[in-house]
This record gives C-alpha cells, sequence and structure tokens, in this order.
C-alpha cells in the first residue's frame, strides 16, 4: 500500500505536498526523477532528544548537501552549521548533545575523481571546527586549521555515550605487501584537542579487523576477528590484558566453527552469530558462554528461512540496554526485546499502516521523541518526528519529494521452486495495467551477497515506469538465506546459478507476468556476465541483452594485474573455491565464458564501461565487444564513461545511462 493511502489528517496533508509535484509532472516521470539523489538524509535525534541532524540541500545555489540541525519544537527549520564548497556532506552522528562528526563525498564528481571521505567534527552553532582526518589526497576547504589531521587510513568506527567529545576510529595499518594481512588498530581520538589513544593493548592479535567493544563512556575492546590468508579466528580478551582464541574457521567458507563477535551489553555480556544446525543453516544470534568459550545451545534470536546477520543493534544511550535487534526479512525491520518500544512500534505502525516504519532515537526509553522513517516499495522514505507523549506526528520531510506514490510499482517478494527442486527468492516489480508485460529479468551483481529488499528502489521503479516487469532472483549463491543457499552457488557461474536466473524467467511466463516474445536480460557486475551467458545458453529466450561493468571471463579476474583484488586473500584462496581454479577448473572456465562464447550469441548488447573500474576493469568489456563484433552475428552497442568505476556516480552518468536503456529496450522488445 501506498504512503497516500495511508489515513490520518497529517499523513495526508503530509503525502499531499510531496505529490504535489508530482502531479504536475508529465504523465511519464522523467528518467533523472528515478536518479537524483535523495534530498533529505535521515534525521538523527541528539542524545540528549532537543535536535534532529540532517544532511540536506545548500541553499547557496550550488548543489551541495550541508549538514543542518534543527530544534525538535520546529523540525523543518533547519540551520545550517557545516557546509563545503567542493563537497558534499555524509554520514553525520552525534559525538554529544552539542557536538557532531561527519564525512564528505563529492556528488558532483565520477568515481575516478573522488578524493576520500575524510572526517570532520562541528558544534551545532557551528563553532569549534575541526579536521580530523584527511581526504586521502590531503584536499580540504576550511581556512580554520591549526593541527594537521590524522591520515586517511583512519575510519569512524563508533561513537560513544555520555557527554565527551571523544569518538573511536579504526587505523587501517600499512602492509609491506599484499601477502602481510590486513590489520586495524582502535583509536581513541578527541574531537576537540585531537588528543588520541591507541586500545588493544600490546598483543593485539594478527590481522585484527572486526572489533566488538564494552559498554559505556570508557569502552574497552573484548572481542575481536582476525583475518590471516584464508584462517578467520575469534579472540576473546583476558585478564592478562591479552588475547584467546575460541574459535577458527575457513574465512571464505565458514565452517562448523564459524562463529563473528556482534556486541556485548551493559553487563559484559557478549553476543556472537554463529550458523544454526537446520536445514537451510541459518545464522542466528546466540549468547555466549564464557565459560564454555562456545555460544550458548539454543539462539537468543533466529529466523526462518533468512540469516540474522550484522544490521546492527539497538542500545539506550542512557541506559546501556539492549533494546532490540535489526533484522531483514523480506524488509528490514527491528526485534525488539524491550517493552515500551514494542509500544511505541506498535504507535506508530498503526498510524502508518501502509508502510515499514523504522524508529530512530538515542535515549529511547526515557526520551520524549523518535525519528521515523517511513517507505514502502512505492514511497520512497519519509521522515516523522513522534512524540511518545501526544502520540503524534510531525513531517521533518521527503527524500524525494519530486516523486508521486501513486505513479509508482508495486514489488512483491516471493519465491518460486526451479528445475532441481530449490526454493529461491525472487522480487517482482509490476507497472501498470495488466500482465503479462514485456519484461526486464534484472540480475543482481556480487554475486555473493543479497540482491534487494521490499523498499522503494530506482532501477527497478523505472523500468515498471517504462512498461516493464521487473524480475529479479536471489539466485543460488545470494547471502542472506541461509548457508545452503549460498553453498549451492559455489564454482556454479554459468551452471545451476544461471539456471536460476532461466527457472526465474521461465515462472515469470507461466504466471503471466511476462510476455515470452518480449524479455531482455540485464545486470550490472556478476549480473553483467549473468546477462552475456543467458545470451549465450538461451537464444531463443532473450530478445536483448543490457550488461553494465559486467565480467565476461572469469580468467580475467586473475590475470588483469590492475584489479582491486588482484594478489589479495580473495583472489588466492576465495575465488578459487567460490568461483573456479584457473588450472583445475579450466575446462569449465572455458565453457562459462562469455568471451570465448561470443560467437553464439545472436541477439543485440547494450555494454556499458567505465573507464576508472577497479573491480572489473575496461578489458572485460572492450574484449567482449571486439569479440561481438568479429563474429557478426549481432549488433553492439557501445558506451564507456572515461572517469568512472564500477557503476556511476555523477548523476548526469546515470540519466545518460538509463536513457540508453530506455531507447534499447523501446527498440528490441516493443
Amino acid at each position: 500500500m501506498s504512503l497516500r493511502l495511508i489515513l490520518g489528517s497529517l499523513m495526508a496533508l503530509a503525502i499531499g505536498l510531496i505529490a504535489s509535484q508530482g502531479r504536475a509532472q508529465a504523465a511519464q516521470t522523467p528518467v533523472s526523477h528515478f536518479f537524483k539523489k535523495p534530498k533529505l538524509g535521515t534525521p538523527l535525534l541528539s542524545p540528549d532528544g532537543k535536535h534532529i541532524a540532517v544532511t540536506a540541500p545548500s541553499t547557496a545555489g550550488d548543489g551541495r548537501m550541508t549538514l543542518a540541525v534543527a530544534n525538535v519544537e520546529a523540525p523543518q527549520k533547519l540551520t545550517v552549521v557545516a557546509h563545503f564548497d567542493r563537497a558534499d556532506i555524509a554520514a553525520p552522528a552525534w559525538v554529544n548533545s552539542k557536538r557532531l562528526i561527519f564525512s564528505t563525498v563529492d556528488y558532483q564528481a565520477e568515481v575516478g575523481n573522488q578524493v576520500g571521505g575524510g572526517l570532520y567534527a562541528v558544534d551545532i552553532d557551528s563553532q569549534n571546527f575541526v579536521w580530523l582526518v584527511e581526504r586521502r589526497s590531503g584536499e580540504q576547504n576550511d581556512n580554520a586549521i591549526t593541527k594537521r589531521p590524522l591520515r586517511g587510513n583512519h575510519v569512524l568506527f563508533k561513537t560513544l555515550p555520555g557527554d565527551g567529545d571523544d569518538v573511536l576510529l579504526l587505523r587501517y595499518n600499512e602492509r609491506e605487501s599484499q601477502e602481510e594481512a590486513i590489520s586495524t588498530t582502535l583509536v581513541r581520538l578527541n574531537t576537540r584537542s585531537k588528543s588520541r589513544t591507541d586500545l588493544g593493548g600490546s598483543k593485539v592479535p594478527e590481522g585484527a579487523t572486526d572489533w566488538v567493544m564494552s559498554r559505556g563512556s570508557d569502552p574497552q575492546p573484548v572481542a575481536v576477528l582476525s583475518i590471516v590468508k584464508e584462517r578467520t579466528r575469534m579472540h576473546v580478551a583476558d585478564r592478562e590484558g591479552g588475547w584467546t582464541s575460541v574459535a577458527e574457521y575457513n574465512t571464505f567458507t565458514g565452517g562448523a566453527d564459524y562463529i563473528r563477535p556482534a556486541w556485548a551489553d551493559s553487563k559484559g555480556q557478549l553476543y556472537v552469530f554463529a550458523t544454526q544446525n537446520n536445514a537451510e543453516k541459518t545464522d542466528a544470534l546466540y549468547r555466549f558462554d564464557s565459560a564454555t568459550r562456545k555460544p550458548e545451545a539454543s539462539p537468543l534470536l533466529s529466523l526462518k528461512g533468512y540469516d540474522l546477520d550484522e544490521k546492527g543493534a539497538f542500545f539506550d544511550r542512557e541506559t546501556e540496554e539492549l533494546l532490540g535487534v535489526v533484522n531483514v526479512t523480506d524488509a528490514t525491520g527491528v526485534v525488539w526485546f524491550n517493552a515500551q518500544m514494542k509500544v511505541v512500534q506498535a504507535q506508530v505502525d498503526k498510524l502508518l499502516p501502509g508502510t515499514n516504519n523504522l524508529l530512530g532515537c538515542s535515549r529511547c526509553v526515557n526520551g520524549r521523541h523518535v525519528v521515523v522513517t517511513a517507505y514502502s516499495d512505492r514511497q520512497s522514505a519519509v521522515h516523522f518526528l513522534f512524540d511518545l507523549q501526544t502520540q503524534k506526528l510531525e513531517l521533518i520531510g521527503a527524500s524525494r519529494p519530486w516523486l508521486d506514490a501513486a505513479q509508482m510499482a508495486e514489488r512483491d517478494f516471493t519465491r518460486f521452486t526451479a528445475r532441481d527442486g530449490t526454493s529461491v527468492p525472487v522480487h517482482v516489480t509490476k507497472p501498470k495495467g495488466k500482465g503479462p508485460w514485456p519484461a526486464v529479468v534484472l540480475v543482481h551483481g556480487g554475486p555473493f551477497v543479497r540482491g534487494g529488499e521490499w523498499e522503494w528502489e530506482p532501477d527497478g521503479q523505472f523500468l515498471a515506469s517504462r512498461g516493464y516487469a521487473v524480475i529479479e532472483p536471489e539466485y543460488r549463491g545470494s547471502t542472506g538465506f541461509g548457508m545452503t543457499h549460498f553453498m549451492a552457488g559455489w564454482k556454479q557461474w554459468g551452471l545451476a546459478m544461471q539456471d536460476d536466473v532461466t527457472d526465474a524467467t521461465h515462472w515469470a511466463i507461466k504466471q503471466k507476468l511476462a510476455d515470452p516474445q518480449r524479455i531482455a536480460i540485464a545486470g550490472a557486475s556478476y549480473g553483467g556476465y549473468a546477462t552475456m551467458m543467458g545470451l549465450v545458453k538461451e537464444p531463443n529466450l532473450y530478445r536483448a541483452g543490457i550488461n553494465w561493468v559486467g565480467v565476461t571471463d572469469i580468467n580475467l579476474m586473475y590475470d588483469v594485474g590492475w584489479s582491486d583484488f588482484d594478489g589479495s586473500d580473495w583472489s588466492r584462496y576465495g575465488m578459487p573455491r567460490l568461483v573456479g581454479d584457473q588450472v583445475k577448473d579450466a575446462e569449465q572456465l572455458e565453457e562459462t565464458s562469455p568471451l570465448k562464447q561470443a560467437a553464439r550469441i545472436t541477439k543485440p548488447v547494450l555494454m556499458a564501461y567505465g573507464g576508472e573500474d577497479y573491480r572489473v576493469p575496461l578489458p572485460h568489456g572492450t574484449k567482449m565487444r571486439d569479440a561481438l563484433r568479429a563474429a557478426g552475428k549481432v549488433e553492439v552497442e557501445w558506451v564507456v564513461y572515461p572517469e568512472e568505476g564500477h557503476g556511476w556516480m555523477l548523476e548526469a552518468n546515470n540519466v545518460d545511462f538509463w536513457t540508453r536503456v530506455e531507447k534499447f529496450l523501446a527498440k528490441n522488445l516493443q
């Protein structure tokens, strides 16, 4: 259900304001409207509950995103507290009730021209601005630098409770060579004086990367993961200031001893993620038994059919109580342990029955307000302030006020049965009217990630606005649905993973979602690989293919020397196990190479690549393009964005690309 259908005078007013621009648009929403950056970031309540902080557009006409603050008594009255001429502000967080920390990004530059995020702090009255961490190039815009910042290998790890000015950073330590393990050091940094202290002791395990801290204003590390080559170990702190290994497993394939630290609560209880012994082998949340040094026998929280992963937890900043755990099933949600927060969630959901409503708070238990981010498949995020005393919502603002939810398409989540009996999740976005429709089978990248969830999503919504049903399978190898589903994709590029995409297409036809004579296959990265293999293996099923930044030959993933994982542990240990070994699987890699099978492709292809892509370097595209043209059986539309990387950062390039997609599909599917 759209937000436009939600009852209540406040919501009706809010959505009426948001939709008014949309109704004034032409019947077909312009391409640019889908790919603009959000106008408003997610608001954050201050620890004392008196202010909200948010990223918002500059009023100076330079198109930049600023950091702004508003009093909860007037949440739409924003005051800018930080603004750069040559950068956009991103990822703000409260240091304390009077001070904020943030990084930057440049939305007006392509991927290849980004110079790093840096780290900065400022008071809510715009005073005491401090440059904490340099952007990687050392570029800086302010005039008040009195002390050089830390180098760009420092990133924000977490803020701390209380009223102090300190935060925790992670320093990525320099390596002599790629043979040396990546490691991090915990750094406590004062955001005013820049004084700092390294934490973790002198006996930090080699390859320490993933830390868990105790609660309180003086947190200490209590657990850490270390990764050395293909071995991961979990360590817990001992009384002598050292570390004890309590679990070890393969970094890339896991195993029976798989365990990963999650959080520690105010009483010192450590929580961990571990794999259940069920059919799906899903990850669940367990208490860690310090006596046995193992997870307890039964999980504290598990989700049937889904992994419970490190999406985060709610700890009250004042009481330090664990209030709830963030999770993703068909959509993101929170399992609340705290009875009061369960009531608040129910109150908000009653007021906003047609949306997924995520709460945000700092002093959650004793505070007066929570921030509500409401969204659905058709409605991009709208932010409200909820008063716990009056139980009323007040609009803060919308992320994309130029979109009309009534013009957006419904997105559903379901499952189908593949040819071998495997249950495969799939997202379906349906355009207006009655099917079957011309369709795009959109294959997610990764591939060993989760593809999506129930929310407003620009690619699918754009395609649906042009009349296409969008089919997005979570093929085997996708994560988030249990180890069994993940393992079923090992060494299955172009094989069972590809069959799942094909079976999703046939399922969509049987469900009368897709017109069998008008189907295209499309995707980026691994999705681009699956697009090319789909055209190789199913010449009569797909009428056209769209591949952007796609792998075209697995051997090239090993052989192109300037990829960002060349010589990495992933290329040495992970890829041979999960994708394919160049020697042992040489015949399979030959048979599942779109590049080597280019002569079998007979349907038109749109290919787009970034000239500064270090994940899938440009030769993947140029070699494939040349092989297709040499075979002479297919029309190839080709575009390179010279300064872009593994995807398009610049809005103009996104608009250009999707305009090409629109024309390409109209030509080949209509």
